[in-house]
């Protein structure tokens, strides 16, 4: 008889961040324990555990006792019909993580000698799309867990909020001009159409995220974002153009990991300096860019999910 699958669901962490585990009362887990750790483990390598001396291990119902005691890496047994809910939880730990961080910088910049760390050498300029990629990725995995949703929804509202503000604070980083001088000039540029969708696919699709030369880079590079904005530069009486665009997701690397950013630089940066509105969690913003740079993002062969509105239309309307 073929034995049931079964996934394992990762309680101590969810009880580190506070999620509701009561519902697996009575699941089975393993239990190891030491003499001289008051502590819960399943995991008999945890890092967290006594260093030596006897420990034992048992098969065990979860419950109350071991909830009080379990360490991050006790996890109880499910059914099948679970299979997801790992990923959900990781995908939620991700986005109180980034929050622990986001608190850590709110206490910073009450500090009198504070520097915003988006002005600093090390700062991700894409931070927000960090931020929106996990939003996005939780909450699409909740769906299949919806008795999870009101636990974290003042979680996924402080991840929207964050977002929109370290877009916010990159939006005044941005020169404009630049910007729209590489949109002109990459509607200059010679190269066939399908060629340059081709290697825009081959770009998207790669799996190392140390290669920054989309077909564009030429055009707005590295050194382009790390010069100081100059001016605004959409030339006055230029009616902006509306269009809406959904985020890709983040590609994986060759470890399988959401490391490989799927839109350029250029890209990201006209996205931020032009944005209206957005709906991180659903991956769409509007944007309201001078013809140049709407034109750019709306060629074909870049390949993005990107429709002009019509006047007056919302996104979903489009």
């Amino acid at each position: 008889m073929k034995a049931e699958a079964k996934e394992l669901v990762p309680v101590g962490l969810m009880g580190r961040y506070g999620m509701p585990v009561e519902r697996f009362y009575g699941r089975p887990m393993d239990a190891v324990t030491w003499d001289d750790d008051s502590f819960v483990h399943s995991d008999s390598d945890c890092c967290a555990s006594a260093d030596a001396g006897p420990r034992e291990t048992h098969r065990v119902r979860f419950g109350a006792f071991f909830a009080a005691r379990m360490c991050g890496c006790c996890r109880v047994e499910l059914a099948a019909a679970g299979v997801g809910l790992a990923d959900t939880v990781f995908d939620l730990v991700n986005l109180c993580e980034a929050l622990e961080e986001e608190d850590e910088e709110a206490e910073n910049r009450k500090e009198p000698d504070y520097i915003p760390n988006y002005l600093r050498p090390n700062f991700n300029p894409d931070h927000w799309r960090y931020l929106q990629f996990h939003l996005s990725e939780a909450s699409s995995s909740l769906r299949a867990h919806p008795w999870l949703l009101s636990w974290a929804h003042p979680t996924l509202s402080r991840i929207e909020a964050c977002a929109e503000r370290r877009c916010e604070e990159q939006k005044a980083l941005i020169d404009t001009a630049m910007v729209e001088r590489a949109a002109a000039a990459l509607q200059q540029s010679e190269q066939s159409a399908e060629r340059l969708a081709e290697a825009w696919q081959w770009w998207r699709q790669r799996d190392d995220w140390r290669v920054h030369t989309s077909p564009d880079y030429a055009h707005y590079d590295l050194n382009a974002r790390q010069r100081p904005k100059t001016s605004d530069s959409t030339q006055p009486g230029a009616a902006a153009i509306e269009i809406s665009l959904w985020l890709p997701p983040k590609g994986t690397d060759e470890d399988g990991l959401p490391m490989v950013e799927t839109l350029s630089l250029w890209e990201i940066a006209a996205i931020v300096a032009y944005k209206t509105t957005a709906d991180w969690a659903a991956c769409t913003v509007t944007l309201a860019a001078p013809p140049v740079v709407a034109q750019e993002l709306l060629r074909p062969d870049r390949g993005l999910n990107v429709t002009p509105l019509l006047p007056g239309a919302s996104p979903m309307q489009a």
